[in-house]
């Protein structure tokens, strides 16, 4: 009686245990292997003989139903062994997707920081910084042209003075020149009529001596 009791509860234990298994896996399977399971066990309790309450099941066909929630768990192993596999690809794969879009985003990164980027003198700037930069040296050389500008004006109204002066002292000169050799011909022309006069007088004079 032990030993019928013991091999009830060790039926219905493997019974719950398979269900329990099979119930982890895929529907379709699940409704293939159960009824067998579940029509195999009614069947060998229809079968088997009553004795009071207890049911008398044969060895044979305990180990026979037995097989049976072995093979099931066997099967129910394998499927579960290939849909851990398939779990740890689709992990792999969502693990090569996810480094994918993150090589992606950090490519975008790049790629919005080098078209918000510009070259100058070798080195790489922001938009903003560069702007600043150009506005700067535009300012800078507008300045260093109005300087420009100023001093070349300045310069050209000193040179245009100059060449005024110049031209007045070029006149002055020239007319100065002018006066001056026209007094050195009037002074020459002075001095040879006295010297004409003191040699009309020496003549004079010595035609006086030699008369008396």
């Amino acid at each position: 009686m032990k030993n019928t009791n013991f091999s009830l509860v060790l039926i219905f234990s493997l019974w719950v245990l398979a269900i329990s298994v099979h119930g982890q896996t895929d529907t379709a399977t699940e409704t293939t292997t159960d009824p067998s399971l579940k029509s195999q066990f009614q069947e060998m309790i229809d079968k088997a003989e009553s004795y009071t309450e207890y049911k008398v099941i044969k060895r044979t066909t305990l180990n026979e139903f037995y097989g049976s929630v072995q093979d099931s768990l066997s099967a129910n192993r394998s499927e579960i062994g290939s849909l851990n596999n398939q779990v740890a690809d689709q992990k792999s794969q969502i693990k090569q997707l996810s480094d994918r879009i993150t090589s992606l985003e950090e490519q975008l990164a790049k790629s919005e920081e080098l078209r918000e980027s510009l070259s100058f003198l070798g080195l790489n700037l922001n938009k903003t910084t560069y702007h600043w930069i150009v506005w700067i040296l535009i300012l800078g050389l507008a300045i260093f042209g109005f300087f420009a500008y100023t001093s070349f004006v300045r310069s050209n109204a000193i040179t245009n003075k100059t060449k005024k002066e110049y031209t007045t002292l070029e006149t002055e000169f020239d007319e100065h020149k002018k006066s001056s050799h026209e007094k050195q011909i009037k002074i020459a022309r002075e001095l040879q009529t006295e010297r004409n006069t003191v040699e009309e007088l020496k003549g004079k004079l010595k035609a006086k001596t030699a008369g008396k």
